[in-house]
């Protein structure tokens, strides 16, 4: 049986290196045989936002493409579901919107081997 590791991302898109730092993670763990689970919150939830143009506002790449190859990479891409509504969004301005509550994201960490956070 696979070892299962949860990435668990909450900082901003841009500003930093840490949302690249955690697509390069999720795309490396399953090319080594981990169930690989990556969970946007906080204002990581951000990254999924259609129509975004950092490039433009900011002078900042986006991500934004890259999450949407989730299942090219082999592992699986959620929202917490509290995160998207505490910043006034819906699934329909996100690219990509599968959710977890509370209950399903608690589950998913305890059937972890290991946790990442970014």
């Amino acid at each position: 049986m696979a070892k299962k590791v949860a990435i668990v991302v909450s900082k901003a898109p841009y500003g930093s290196a840490i949302m690249g730092e955690a697509f390069r993670a999720a795309m490396g763990l399953p090319s080594v045989g981990l169930e690989t689970n990556v969970v946007l919150e906080g204002d990581a939830v951000f990254a999924l936002l259609k129509d975004q143009k950092p490039k433009e506002a900011l002078d900042f790449g986006s991500l934004h493409d890259a999450w949407l190859q989730f299942e090219d990479y082999g592992f699986s891409l959620f929202v917490y579901k509290p995160s998207v509504e505490a910043r006034g969004l819906t699934c329909e301005q996100l690219s990509h919107c599968q959710t977890l509550d509370d209950s399903e994201f608690k589950k998913m960490l305890r059937d972890m081997d290991a946790i990442l956070r970014f």
